[in-house]
Protein backbone atom coordinates (compact mmCIF):
# COMPACT_ATOMS: atom_id res chain seq x y z
CA UNK A 1 0.00 0.00 0.00
CA UNK A 2 1.37 3.58 -1.03
CA UNK A 3 2.00 5.93 1.76
CA UNK A 4 0.25 8.01 -0.02
CA UNK A 5 -3.01 6.38 0.83
CA UNK A 6 -5.20 8.46 3.61
CA UNK A 7 -7.14 7.76 6.26
CA UNK A 8 -10.47 9.72 7.76
CA UNK A 9 -12.62 8.90 10.53
CA UNK A 10 -15.35 10.39 11.50
CA UNK A 11 -16.49 9.63 14.83
CA UNK A 12 -20.49 9.18 16.26
CA UNK A 13 -21.45 9.55 12.54
CA UNK A 14 -25.18 10.03 13.04
CA UNK A 15 -27.66 12.79 12.29
CA UNK A 16 -25.77 15.90 11.18
CA UNK A 17 -22.70 14.26 11.81
CA UNK A 18 -23.40 11.66 8.99
CA UNK A 19 -24.73 14.41 6.84
CA UNK A 20 -21.52 16.13 7.19
CA UNK A 21 -19.32 13.16 6.62
CA UNK A 22 -21.38 12.25 3.14
CA UNK A 23 -20.80 15.60 1.75
CA UNK A 24 -16.79 15.25 2.24
CA UNK A 25 -17.24 11.77 0.90
CA UNK A 26 -19.05 13.50 -2.49
CA UNK A 27 -16.15 16.31 -2.91
CA UNK A 28 -13.63 14.04 -2.60
CA UNK A 29 -13.58 14.31 -6.98
CA UNK A 30 -13.19 17.80 -6.55
CA UNK A 31 -10.52 17.67 -3.79
CA UNK A 32 -8.45 15.48 -5.76
CA UNK A 33 -9.62 15.43 -9.03
CA UNK A 34 -7.78 12.36 -10.97
CA UNK A 35 -5.44 11.62 -8.22
CA UNK A 36 -8.19 9.71 -6.56
CA UNK A 37 -8.15 6.21 -7.53
CA UNK A 38 -10.40 4.62 -5.05
CA UNK A 39 -12.21 4.47 -1.83
CA UNK A 40 -13.70 2.24 0.29
CA UNK A 41 -16.35 2.94 3.29
CA UNK A 42 -17.37 1.27 5.95
CA UNK A 43 -19.28 1.95 9.33
CA UNK A 44 -18.92 -0.11 12.70
CA UNK A 45 -22.59 0.13 13.63
CA UNK A 46 -21.64 -0.35 17.32
CA UNK A 47 -19.78 2.64 17.92
CA UNK A 48 -21.25 4.77 15.15
CA UNK A 49 -17.20 5.32 13.42
CA UNK A 50 -17.19 5.89 9.94
CA UNK A 51 -14.05 5.09 8.19
CA UNK A 52 -13.15 6.38 5.18
CA UNK A 53 -9.65 4.95 3.33
CA UNK A 54 -8.91 6.59 -0.07
CA UNK A 55 -6.57 5.25 -2.12
CA UNK A 56 -4.45 7.32 -4.85
CA UNK A 57 -2.92 6.64 -8.41
CA UNK A 58 0.44 6.56 -9.02
CA UNK A 59 0.00 9.75 -11.08
CA UNK A 60 0.93 12.93 -9.85
CA UNK A 61 -0.90 13.91 -6.76
CA UNK A 62 -2.24 17.16 -6.98
CA UNK A 63 -0.22 19.93 -4.63
CA UNK A 64 -1.25 20.35 -1.35
CA UNK A 65 -3.99 17.40 -1.14
CA UNK A 66 -2.72 16.72 2.36
CA UNK A 67 -3.18 19.94 3.64
CA UNK A 68 -6.53 19.77 1.84
CA UNK A 69 -7.99 16.66 3.32
CA UNK A 70 -7.11 17.40 6.76
CA UNK A 71 -8.94 20.66 6.48
CA UNK A 72 -11.77 19.68 4.81
CA UNK A 73 -12.11 16.40 6.81
CA UNK A 74 -11.89 18.68 10.45
CA UNK A 75 -14.38 21.14 8.79
CA UNK A 76 -16.64 17.88 8.65
CA UNK A 77 -16.30 16.51 12.05
CA UNK A 78 -13.86 13.95 11.01
CA UNK A 79 -9.92 14.04 10.97
CA UNK A 80 -7.85 12.72 8.22
CA UNK A 81 -3.85 11.11 8.37
CA UNK A 82 -1.58 10.06 5.99
CA UNK A 83 -1.48 5.95 6.25
CA UNK A 84 2.77 6.13 6.53
CA UNK A 85 2.20 7.81 9.57
CA UNK A 86 -0.33 5.23 11.48
CA UNK A 87 1.97 2.79 13.36
CA UNK A 88 1.55 -0.96 11.94
CA UNK A 89 -0.15 -1.90 14.86
CA UNK A 90 -3.22 0.70 14.92
CA UNK A 91 -3.61 0.53 10.73
CA UNK A 92 -3.75 -3.67 11.56
CA UNK A 93 -6.47 -2.96 13.71
CA UNK A 94 -7.87 -0.10 11.43
CA UNK A 95 -8.38 -2.61 8.46
CA UNK A 96 -9.64 -5.34 10.75
CA UNK A 97 -12.53 -2.95 11.88
CA UNK A 98 -12.79 -1.82 8.37
CA UNK A 99 -13.63 -5.49 6.92
CA UNK A 100 -16.03 -6.17 9.90
CA UNK A 101 -18.36 -2.86 9.02
CA UNK A 102 -21.84 -3.21 8.19
CA UNK A 103 -22.85 -1.48 5.90
CA UNK A 104 -19.59 -1.67 3.91
CA UNK A 105 -18.40 -0.06 0.04
CA UNK A 106 -15.79 -1.12 -1.24
CA UNK A 107 -13.21 0.57 -4.10
CA UNK A 108 -15.66 3.07 -5.82
CA UNK A 109 -14.24 6.31 -7.68
CA UNK A 110 -15.48 9.23 -9.89
CA UNK A 111 -19.01 8.53 -11.16
CA UNK A 112 -19.77 4.95 -9.37
CA UNK A 113 -18.66 7.02 -5.86
CA UNK A 114 -21.22 9.33 -5.91
CA UNK A 115 -23.97 6.26 -6.92
CA UNK A 116 -22.79 3.84 -5.10
CA UNK A 117 -22.41 6.28 -1.83
CA UNK A 118 -26.03 7.15 -1.86
CA UNK A 119 -26.89 3.54 -0.90
CA UNK A 120 -24.23 3.25 2.11
CA UNK A 121 -25.24 6.69 3.38
CA UNK A 122 -29.07 5.90 3.38
CA UNK A 123 -27.91 2.50 4.87
CA UNK A 124 -26.25 4.19 7.28
CA UNK A 125 -28.88 6.00 8.76
CA UNK A 126 -29.30 9.24 6.20
CA UNK A 127 -32.57 10.16 5.31
CA UNK A 128 -33.63 9.03 1.93
CA UNK A 129 -35.08 12.98 0.65
CA UNK A 130 -31.46 14.31 1.38
CA UNK A 131 -29.96 16.47 -1.10
CA UNK A 132 -27.24 15.46 -3.12
CA UNK A 133 -25.15 16.60 -6.16
CA UNK A 134 -22.50 15.08 -8.03
CA UNK A 135 -19.20 16.75 -8.61
CA UNK A 136 -19.86 18.89 -5.03
CA UNK A 137 -17.40 21.31 -3.85
CA UNK A 138 -16.90 22.03 -0.41
CA UNK A 139 -18.54 25.22 1.73
CA UNK A 140 -16.38 27.05 3.67
CA UNK A 141 -18.99 28.32 6.49
CA UNK A 142 -18.08 31.11 8.77
CA UNK A 143 -20.09 32.75 11.15
CA UNK A 144 -18.56 36.05 11.78
CA UNK A 145 -21.40 36.98 14.47
CA UNK A 146 -20.36 34.48 17.29
CA UNK A 147 -17.13 33.13 18.78
CA UNK A 148 -15.61 32.33 16.00
CA UNK A 149 -15.20 36.13 15.12
CA UNK A 150 -12.75 36.67 17.56
CA UNK A 151 -9.47 37.03 15.81
CA UNK A 152 -10.66 37.22 12.81
CA UNK A 153 -10.28 40.89 10.43
CA UNK A 154 -10.75 42.17 7.50
CA UNK A 155 -9.21 44.71 4.85
CA UNK A 156 -12.11 46.76 2.80
CA UNK A 157 -9.44 48.00 0.41
CA UNK A 158 -8.00 44.90 -0.88
CA UNK A 159 -10.70 42.64 -0.08
CA UNK A 160 -8.58 40.51 2.19
CA UNK A 161 -10.51 38.71 5.23
CA UNK A 162 -8.19 37.29 7.81
CA UNK A 163 -9.39 33.87 9.73
CA UNK A 164 -7.85 32.50 12.39
CA UNK A 165 -7.20 28.83 12.52
CA UNK A 166 -4.38 26.15 12.83
CA UNK A 167 -5.36 24.19 9.92
CA UNK A 168 -5.71 26.10 6.47
CA UNK A 169 -6.40 24.68 3.01
CA UNK A 170 -3.14 24.88 0.56
CA UNK A 171 -2.30 28.65 -0.73
CA UNK A 172 -3.85 29.23 -4.38
CA UNK A 173 -6.85 27.33 -3.40
CA UNK A 174 -10.81 28.78 -4.53
CA UNK A 175 -13.33 28.74 -1.80
CA UNK A 176 -17.18 29.14 -1.61
CA UNK A 177 -17.98 30.96 0.96
CA UNK A 178 -21.07 30.89 3.00
CA UNK A 179 -21.17 33.75 5.84
CA UNK A 180 -23.07 34.82 8.84
CA UNK A 181 -21.97 38.44 10.14
CA UNK A 182 -23.76 40.77 12.79
CA UNK A 183 -26.44 42.62 11.74
CA UNK A 184 -27.15 41.03 8.82
CA UNK A 185 -30.20 38.83 7.99
CA UNK A 186 -30.00 35.23 6.99
CA UNK A 187 -26.41 34.27 5.82
CA UNK A 188 -24.33 35.97 2.33
CA UNK A 189 -22.85 33.40 -0.28
CA UNK A 190 -19.78 34.51 -2.80
CA UNK A 191 -16.31 33.16 -3.29
CA UNK A 192 -12.49 33.63 -2.07
CA UNK A 193 -8.91 32.37 -3.12
CA UNK A 194 -6.53 31.34 -0.12
CA UNK A 195 -4.04 34.14 -0.30
CA UNK A 196 -1.48 33.16 1.98
CA UNK A 197 -1.13 30.60 5.56
CA UNK A 198 0.51 31.39 8.89
CA UNK A 199 1.04 27.84 10.38
CA UNK A 200 1.09 27.40 13.85
CA UNK A 201 4.98 27.42 14.04
CA UNK A 202 5.29 30.56 12.52
CA UNK A 203 2.82 32.32 14.05
CA UNK A 204 3.71 34.75 17.11
CA UNK A 205 2.02 37.13 19.67
CA UNK A 206 -0.23 39.29 17.77
CA UNK A 207 0.21 36.93 14.65
CA UNK A 208 -1.96 34.00 15.28
CA UNK A 209 -2.10 31.19 13.16
CA UNK A 210 -4.81 30.75 10.24
CA UNK A 211 -5.23 32.03 6.51
CA UNK A 212 -5.92 35.39 4.50
CA UNK A 213 -8.59 34.88 1.61
CA UNK A 214 -8.98 37.37 -1.03
CA UNK A 215 -13.01 37.76 -0.89
CA UNK A 216 -14.15 38.34 -4.93
CA UNK A 217 -16.08 41.53 -5.40
CA UNK A 218 -19.38 39.87 -6.45
CA UNK A 219 -21.95 39.88 -4.85
CA UNK A 220 -21.05 43.48 -3.22
CA UNK A 221 -23.30 43.03 -0.65
CA UNK A 222 -20.57 40.40 0.88
CA UNK A 223 -17.92 42.88 0.68
CA UNK A 224 -20.13 45.62 2.17
CA UNK A 225 -21.36 43.10 5.19
CA UNK A 226 -18.01 42.54 6.20
CA UNK A 227 -16.31 46.02 5.90
CA UNK A 228 -18.84 47.04 7.93
CA UNK A 229 -19.29 44.11 10.87
CA UNK A 230 -15.57 42.52 10.93
CA UNK A 231 -12.85 44.61 12.38
CA UNK A 232 -10.05 45.87 10.35
CA UNK A 233 -6.24 44.53 11.48
CA UNK A 234 -4.74 46.29 14.21
CA UNK A 235 -1.73 46.07 16.21
CA UNK A 236 -1.97 43.61 19.75
CA UNK A 237 -3.44 45.36 22.27
CA UNK A 238 -0.97 44.20 25.17
CA UNK A 239 2.28 41.98 25.15
CA UNK A 240 0.09 39.23 26.23
CA UNK A 241 -1.50 37.98 23.13
CA UNK A 242 -2.11 34.52 22.09
CA UNK A 243 -0.30 33.43 18.79
CA UNK A 244 -3.11 30.55 18.67
CA UNK A 245 -6.42 30.65 17.87
CA UNK A 246 -8.80 29.62 21.13
CA UNK A 247 -12.15 28.05 22.01
CA UNK A 248 -13.97 30.61 24.62
CA UNK A 249 -16.47 28.00 26.06
CA UNK A 250 -18.22 31.08 27.24
CA UNK A 251 -19.46 31.57 24.05
CA UNK A 252 -21.55 29.39 22.14
CA UNK A 253 -18.93 26.66 20.64
CA UNK A 254 -18.73 24.21 23.64
CA UNK A 255 -16.10 21.53 23.44
CA UNK A 256 -16.79 19.29 26.53
CA UNK A 257 -19.36 17.57 28.13
CA UNK A 258 -17.19 15.98 30.78
CA UNK A 259 -13.78 17.17 31.74
CA UNK A 260 -11.49 15.44 34.10
CA UNK A 261 -9.13 16.89 36.30
CA UNK A 262 -5.75 15.16 37.94
CA UNK A 263 -3.62 16.51 40.31
CA UNK A 264 -0.39 14.07 40.69
CA UNK A 265 0.52 14.13 43.92
CA UNK A 266 2.61 11.34 43.58
CA UNK A 267 3.23 8.61 40.66
CA UNK A 268 1.11 6.17 42.69
CA UNK A 269 -1.96 8.14 44.21
CA UNK A 270 -3.43 10.18 41.80
CA UNK A 271 -6.38 12.30 42.58
CA UNK A 272 -9.52 12.21 40.04
CA UNK A 273 -12.01 15.04 40.11
CA UNK A 274 -15.22 14.59 37.56
CA UNK A 275 -16.94 17.41 36.11
CA UNK A 276 -20.26 17.10 34.44
CA UNK A 277 -22.65 19.33 32.50
CA UNK A 278 -25.25 17.48 33.76
CA UNK A 279 -24.52 18.79 37.67
CA UNK A 280 -24.36 22.46 37.75
CA UNK A 281 -23.15 23.04 41.08
CA UNK A 282 -19.79 21.18 40.10
CA UNK A 283 -19.67 22.92 37.00
CA UNK A 284 -19.17 26.10 39.13
CA UNK A 285 -16.25 24.75 40.85
CA UNK A 286 -13.92 23.35 38.49
CA UNK A 287 -13.96 23.66 34.66
CA UNK A 288 -11.86 23.89 31.63
CA UNK A 289 -12.85 28.02 29.86
CA UNK A 290 -11.07 27.96 27.05
CA UNK A 291 -8.42 25.68 25.06
CA UNK A 292 -6.28 26.03 22.40
CA UNK A 293 -3.37 23.76 21.09
CA UNK A 294 -1.13 25.18 23.48
CA UNK A 295 -2.70 24.87 26.71
CA UNK A 296 -5.93 25.60 28.22
CA UNK A 297 -7.82 27.76 31.18
CA UNK A 298 -8.97 25.97 34.41
CA UNK A 299 -11.29 28.12 36.09
CA UNK A 300 -11.01 26.66 39.78
CA UNK A 301 -11.67 27.93 43.27
CA UNK A 302 -8.35 26.10 44.07
CA UNK A 303 -5.58 26.73 41.78
CA UNK A 304 -2.74 24.41 41.82
CA UNK A 305 0.81 25.91 42.43
CA UNK A 306 2.40 27.16 39.43
CA UNK A 307 5.01 24.09 38.07
CA UNK A 308 2.17 21.63 39.47
CA UNK A 309 2.17 18.60 36.92
CA UNK A 310 -2.02 17.92 35.65
CA UNK A 311 -3.83 15.36 33.75
CA UNK A 312 -6.56 16.79 31.44
CA UNK A 313 -8.88 14.15 29.60
CA UNK A 314 -10.89 16.23 27.40
CA UNK A 315 -14.03 15.56 25.70
CA UNK A 316 -13.98 16.16 21.58
CA UNK A 317 -16.72 17.86 19.19
CA UNK A 318 -16.19 14.44 17.51
CA UNK A 319 -17.06 12.55 20.94
CA UNK A 320 -13.67 10.90 21.31
CA UNK A 321 -11.30 11.33 24.65
CA UNK A 322 -8.25 13.51 24.22
CA UNK A 323 -5.80 12.89 27.54
CA UNK A 324 -2.69 14.98 28.12
CA UNK A 325 -0.56 15.59 30.66
CA UNK A 326 -0.34 19.22 31.70
CA UNK A 327 2.12 21.96 33.77
CA UNK A 328 0.54 24.58 35.38
CA UNK A 329 1.64 27.73 33.75
CA UNK A 330 0.35 30.37 35.75
CA UNK A 331 -2.65 31.42 38.31
CA UNK A 332 -4.72 34.55 39.03
CA UNK A 333 -7.92 35.01 41.02
CA UNK A 334 -9.91 32.93 38.70
CA UNK A 335 -8.22 29.92 38.64
CA UNK A 336 -5.09 28.42 37.04
CA UNK A 337 -3.25 28.39 32.94
CA UNK A 338 -2.24 24.78 31.88
CA UNK A 339 0.67 24.09 29.09
CA UNK A 340 0.53 21.29 27.56
CA UNK A 341 2.77 19.33 24.40
CA UNK A 342 1.06 16.36 22.21
CA UNK A 343 1.84 13.37 20.34
CA UNK A 344 1.44 14.13 16.64
CA UNK A 345 -1.75 12.23 16.77
CA UNK A 346 -3.44 13.82 19.38
CA UNK A 347 -2.36 17.02 18.24
CA UNK A 348 -3.95 16.39 14.52
CA UNK A 349 -7.30 15.62 16.72
CA UNK A 350 -7.12 18.70 19.03
CA UNK A 351 -6.47 20.68 15.64
CA UNK A 352 -9.52 18.59 13.45
CA UNK A 353 -11.72 20.03 17.07
CA UNK A 354 -10.72 24.01 16.66
CA UNK A 355 -11.49 24.02 13.08
CA UNK A 356 -14.33 22.23 13.08
CA UNK A 357 -15.95 24.76 15.63
CA UNK A 358 -14.41 27.94 15.18
CA UNK A 359 -16.46 29.73 12.07
CA UNK A 360 -18.75 26.28 12.48
CA UNK A 361 -22.65 27.47 11.31
CA UNK A 362 -24.75 27.29 14.86
CA UNK A 363 -26.97 24.46 15.49
CA UNK A 364 -30.58 24.41 16.48
CA UNK A 365 -32.75 21.79 17.81
CA UNK A 366 -36.64 22.15 17.16
CA UNK A 367 -38.74 19.95 18.82
CA UNK A 368 -42.77 19.99 17.99
CA UNK A 369 -45.53 17.00 17.52
CA UNK A 370 -46.77 19.11 14.46
CA UNK A 371 -44.31 17.78 11.45
CA UNK A 372 -45.72 20.74 9.03
CA UNK A 373 -45.04 23.10 12.06
CA UNK A 374 -41.75 21.20 12.34
CA UNK A 375 -40.46 21.67 9.13
CA UNK A 376 -41.37 25.31 8.70
CA UNK A 377 -39.48 26.44 11.61
CA UNK A 378 -36.65 24.25 10.65
CA UNK A 379 -36.78 25.72 7.23
CA UNK A 380 -36.85 29.39 8.52
CA UNK A 381 -33.71 28.54 11.24
CA UNK A 382 -31.34 26.95 7.86
CA UNK A 383 -32.44 30.50 6.03
CA UNK A 384 -30.76 32.24 8.75
CA UNK A 385 -27.50 30.08 8.26
CA UNK A 386 -28.82 27.40 11.37
CA UNK A 387 -27.80 23.86 11.06
CA UNK A 388 -31.52 21.98 12.29
CA UNK A 389 -31.69 18.75 14.23
CA UNK A 390 -35.36 17.93 15.15
CA UNK A 391 -37.32 15.96 17.48
CA UNK A 392 -41.37 14.91 17.37
CA UNK A 393 -41.84 15.35 21.32
CA UNK A 394 -39.99 16.13 24.50
CA UNK A 395 -39.17 12.03 25.11
CA UNK A 396 -37.38 12.53 21.49
CA UNK A 397 -36.24 15.92 22.46
CA UNK A 398 -34.24 14.85 25.39
CA UNK A 399 -32.48 11.68 23.66
CA UNK A 400 -31.37 14.47 20.60
CA UNK A 401 -29.74 16.90 23.54
CA UNK A 402 -27.88 13.90 25.14
CA UNK A 403 -26.46 13.22 21.73
CA UNK A 404 -25.88 17.36 20.35
CA UNK A 405 -25.56 19.04 23.30
CA UNK A 406 -22.42 20.02 22.72
CA UNK A 407 -22.97 21.36 19.69
CA UNK A 408 -26.42 23.08 19.60
CA UNK A 409 -26.76 27.06 20.10
CA UNK A 410 -30.49 26.74 20.86
CA UNK A 411 -33.46 24.76 21.28
CA UNK A 412 -36.82 25.93 19.88
CA UNK A 413 -39.88 23.32 21.71
CA UNK A 414 -43.48 23.78 21.35
CA UNK A 415 -45.38 23.74 24.51
CA UNK A 416 -48.20 21.44 23.97
CA UNK A 417 -47.33 18.19 23.09
CA UNK A 418 -48.16 14.71 23.86
CA UNK A 419 -46.17 13.09 27.04
CA UNK A 420 -44.02 15.62 28.52
CA UNK A 421 -44.92 18.81 27.54
CA UNK A 422 -42.72 22.07 26.35
CA UNK A 423 -42.60 23.63 30.30
CA UNK A 424 -41.84 20.49 31.80
CA UNK A 425 -39.68 19.36 29.03
CA UNK A 426 -37.65 23.12 29.74
CA UNK A 427 -37.68 22.53 33.47
CA UNK A 428 -36.35 19.15 33.33
CA UNK A 429 -33.28 20.69 31.12
CA UNK A 430 -32.68 24.05 33.51
CA UNK A 431 -33.21 22.43 36.53
CA UNK A 432 -32.49 18.88 36.61
CA UNK A 433 -30.00 18.60 33.79
CA UNK A 434 -28.39 21.30 34.88
CA UNK A 435 -27.59 23.47 31.23
CA UNK A 436 -27.76 26.88 31.66
CA UNK A 437 -25.32 27.73 28.35
CA UNK A 438 -28.23 26.98 25.88
CA UNK A 439 -30.47 29.60 24.07
CA UNK A 440 -33.85 28.35 24.91
CA UNK A 441 -37.34 29.43 23.05
CA UNK A 442 -40.82 28.31 23.80
CA UNK A 443 -43.45 28.71 21.35
CA UNK A 444 -46.97 28.53 21.61
CA UNK A 445 -50.49 29.10 20.84
CA UNK A 446 -52.14 29.95 23.92
CA UNK A 447 -52.23 32.74 25.89
CA UNK A 448 -53.00 34.57 28.87
CA UNK A 449 -51.15 36.56 31.50
CA UNK A 450 -49.77 34.00 33.71
CA UNK A 451 -48.07 31.95 30.88
CA UNK A 452 -45.12 33.93 30.02
CA UNK A 453 -44.06 34.17 33.51
CA UNK A 454 -44.48 31.05 34.34
CA UNK A 455 -41.98 29.05 31.24
CA UNK A 456 -39.92 32.29 32.10
CA UNK A 457 -39.72 30.84 35.21
CA UNK A 458 -39.07 27.18 34.29
CA UNK A 459 -35.50 28.33 32.39
CA UNK A 460 -36.89 29.76 29.28
CA UNK A 461 -35.32 33.03 27.27
CA UNK A 462 -38.06 33.56 25.42
CA UNK A 463 -41.86 32.99 25.03
CA UNK A 464 -43.15 33.81 21.39
CA UNK A 465 -47.01 33.38 19.87
CA UNK A 466 -47.34 30.73 16.91
CA UNK A 467 -49.28 33.12 15.09
CA UNK A 468 -45.72 35.42 14.41
CA UNK A 469 -45.28 32.32 11.82
CA UNK A 470 -42.29 30.85 11.33
CA UNK A 471 -40.09 33.46 9.91
CA UNK A 472 -40.79 35.99 12.78
CA UNK A 473 -40.51 33.18 15.31
CA UNK A 474 -37.27 32.43 13.77
CA UNK A 475 -35.77 36.08 13.89
CA UNK A 476 -36.45 36.76 16.98
CA UNK A 477 -35.46 33.21 18.15
CA UNK A 478 -31.90 34.62 16.18
CA UNK A 479 -31.76 37.49 18.35
CA UNK A 480 -31.87 35.14 21.98
CA UNK A 481 -28.96 33.98 20.90
CA UNK A 482 -26.88 36.68 19.62
CA UNK A 483 -28.20 38.58 23.10
CA UNK A 484 -27.16 35.44 25.05
CA UNK A 485 -23.65 35.61 23.37
CA UNK A 486 -23.34 39.50 23.82
CA UNK A 487 -24.19 38.61 27.00
CA UNK A 488 -21.23 36.28 28.35
CA UNK A 489 -19.03 38.46 26.37
CA UNK A 490 -19.72 41.02 27.68
CA UNK A 491 -19.97 43.12 24.63
CA UNK A 492 -23.05 45.87 24.17
CA UNK A 493 -26.24 45.02 22.13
Amino acid sequence: MSTADHLCIFERATGERLLAAERFVLALPQLLGAALDGCDLGLDGASRRLLVLLRLSRAPVPPGARERLAFWAARAGGRACDIGQVPPADLAELRGVLGRCEPRLADAAGAELYLASAAFFTDAGAPALRRRSPGERPQLVLDLAGAAAAGASYEPGGGALFVPSPMAPPEGDELRLVVRVAGAAGVLEGRAQVTSVRRPAEATPGAPAGYTLSVQPEPPALRAALAAHVPAPAPPASDFTRAAPRLDLHSPAKVLGRIALERAQAPAAVACATIAYESSAELEQDFVENLSQGGAFVRTQAPAAVGTPVALALRLPDGGDLHTRATVAYVSDEGMGVRFQLAPEEEARLYAAIVQLTARPRRALVVDDDALHRRMLGDALRDRGFEVVTAADGAEGLRALADELLTLDLLLTDLCMPGMDGEAFVRTIRHAGGETELAVVVVTGQSGPELAPRLLAAGADEVLEKALGAERVAEAADGVVERRRLTRTGASP
